[in-house]
């Protein structure tokens, strides 16, 4: 299938009469750190051993200094300046794929218009999330039209009343924060909305290897020599760290860092591996995708919402089939921290949350 993509790259200016780019230098240096030696590095990608050897010489040569150090019996290891590539590299994607990807997906949209006249394509509004991405990324592959966008979950639930898409992504803590976190949402839902269940996932406190700040819980994040990383206001998850604050009888301004804030969790799990932070709370994904420790805090529901006559569109009949399958249901179960056990199932909203106020159906 045809599409349009946006990726971002890595060049070194000022060096020769163009960018020079290290976009493969920094791949191989990628696979050298999984596979420990660089003979095994160029066989997972597919290149000879002279080739790769090269590759590292003439990176090394434009930056200035070396990014591998080989040795017998230690095999190839990253120098400092290698392991900072690599890092950064994680970091550009972590904080923009979200972001490109919906934008990507706005431009597509209009590159088709033109081609086949034809952009009736169900636009969904979601906070990010590791198994919208994958469902995102899966339905594409198999051509079924869609249109999402990375939205805080606040402003996603409120684009979807206002009549912006068709079904939004958002994200409610289970147990005794549920009833609070759903007010936040309260004049925004109707009582003809449902919500399909995408994915129960959990949330903590990401932290680096060995949590050597020794951050165990919420209340810790308010030490003196603990740096913090938040996200946006708006965001879920920011509504949750915001209600379970609350309940420790502490406020931002008791937290180094709070006005700090990052986009997805994955620009989350970046920030804490750059070492610029000691903790950010976001899903325990973001923290194995950076090698970081994860301490599980609290378990959340994620949903897609729409108004019950959407579920007799045809747009989505493809879209909630593909949900309910074993194929993408074992997908996400193996995102670390994630159940896919209600993935598809849907509920009215009394159902999903008994706790909810709300008046009949029309």
């Amino acid at each position: 299938m045809k599409k349009i993509e946006i990726r971002p790259d890595l060049f070194l200016c000022g060096v020769a009469a163009h960018p020079y780019s290290l976009a493969r230098g920094v791949a191989l240096l990628q696979a050298v750190q999984e596979k420990g030696n660089l003979r095994a590095a160029c066989g997972k990608l597919d290149i000879s051993y002279r080739t790769g050897w090269a590759a590292l010489a003439e990176m090394e040569q434009m930056l200035g200094g070396a990014v591998v150090e080989m040795s017998r019996g230690r095999g190839t290891e990253l120098t400092e300046l290698g392991q900072r590539l690599v890092w950064a590299e994680k970091l550009i994607h972590a904080r923009l794929d979200p972001l490109l990807e919906s934008m990507a997906i706005e431009v597509d949209a209009e590159i088709q218009s033109v081609l086949a006249r034809a952009t009736d394509h169900l636009k969904i509004f979601a906070s990010h999330d590791f198994a919208m991405a994958l469902l995102g990324a899966q339905l594409q592959a198999q051509g079924i039209p869609l249109d999402l966008s990375y939205r805080g979950s606040l402003e996603a639930v409120g684009a979807m009343g206002r009549g912006m898409c068709d079904l939004a992504g958002f994200h409610i803590p289970t147990g005794a924060l549920e009833p609070p976190a759903l007010k936040q949402f309260e004049k925004l839902l109707q009582p003809s909305h449902v919500v399909v269940n995408l994915a129960t996932r959990r949330q903590g406190l990401i932290v680096k290897r060995g949590n050597p700040k020794g951050i165990w819980s919420i209340a810790d994040l308010a030490k003196p020599d603990v740096l913090f990383v938040n996200r946006q206001p708006g965001s879920g998850t920011r509504i949750i760290l915001d209600l379970m604050l609350a309940q420790e009888g502490l406020t931002g301004q008791s937290i180094n860092g709070f006005e700090r804030v990052e986009l997805t969790h994955a620009a989350i799990g970046a920030y804490v591996a750059s070492g610029k932070a000691d903790v950010g709370l976001g899903v325990e994904t973001a923290a194995r995708q950076f090698d970081l420790d994860f301490v599980p805090v609290i378990a959340e529901r994620y949903f897609l919402l729409c108004d019950r006559r959407k579920l007799a569109d045809a747009r989505f009949k493809p879209i909630h089939d593909y949900l309910k399958t074993s194929e993408f249901r074992t997908e996400v179960s193996r995102l670390a921290g994630y159940d896919s056990a209600s993935t598809g199932g849907v509920l009215a909203l009394a159902e999903a949350f008994p706790s909810l106020a709300l008046g009949k159906a029309d």
